[in-house]
């Protein structure tokens, strides 16, 4: 049975609709938005942003999970490593640091700023469902051949109760969800939304 976290009335972003939906433990919505809308304005960036900060906003013990970039100093001078990361945003020890790395598939001595976007994706998620039981994030800039990864590390959080609001781009949303857990919403220009 899931429990309702959150109803998300339709509404009007900038100019493109976003339907309504439920976010429920133990389920994912998949927001997959175009890159430009009808005016050929990118949606990519900003856009992307402006929405994630929206619902933050809006839904409440709602995280935006991001993954880590550090200053300029840090990446150029003193990069964090994975286990280096893990310690200090759940102020855990050590061994909790070495788990959480070994079931990422990263080694803990590695810097941070040398890993793949997917991976740093995945670290922060990963930490972030440590804390929280709702996030929301993007899978913008993944690779298509860590996108596999990433999405098991997402799918073993939601099987635990946990839920959130994935923001993806359209162009490479598939067909239709194999995990029941997600909902896809398919938001085009047009005003032609497709809910699976």
């Amino acid at each position: 049975m899931t429990n309702t976290i959150f109803h998300s009335p339709i509404f009007e972003f900038k100019g493109i609709p976003i339907p309504e939906f439920d976010v429920e433990s133990g389920k994912l919505i998949r927001l997959c938005l175009p890159n430009f809308d009808s005016k050929g304005n990118s949606l990519v960036q900003n856009f992307k942003n402006e929405l994630l900060n929206h619902f933050e906003i809006t839904i409440p013990k709602i995280k935006w999970s991001r993954e880590y970039s550090g200053s300029l100093f840090q990446r150029l001078m003193k990069s964090i490593t994975v286990e280096g990361y893990i310690i200090k945003e759940l102020k855990a020890n050590r061994s909790k640091a070495k788990k959480i790395a070994d079931f990422l598939e990263l080694d803990s001595k590695e810097k941070v700023n040398k890993i793949t976007i997917g991976k740093r994706k995945a670290l922060a998620i990963k930490c972030d469902f440590e804390k929280y039981d709702i996030l929301i994030f993007d899978y913008y800039g993944v690779s298509a051949n860590e996108i596999k990864y990433l999405e098991r590390i997402v799918d073993t959080e939601i099987e635990k109760g946990k839920c959130g609001i994935v923001i993806d781009r359209l162009e490479f949303n598939q067909n239709a969800e194999l995990n029941k857990s997600i909902e896809q919403i398919k938001v085009t220009v047009g005003n032609t939304v497709y809910k699976t």
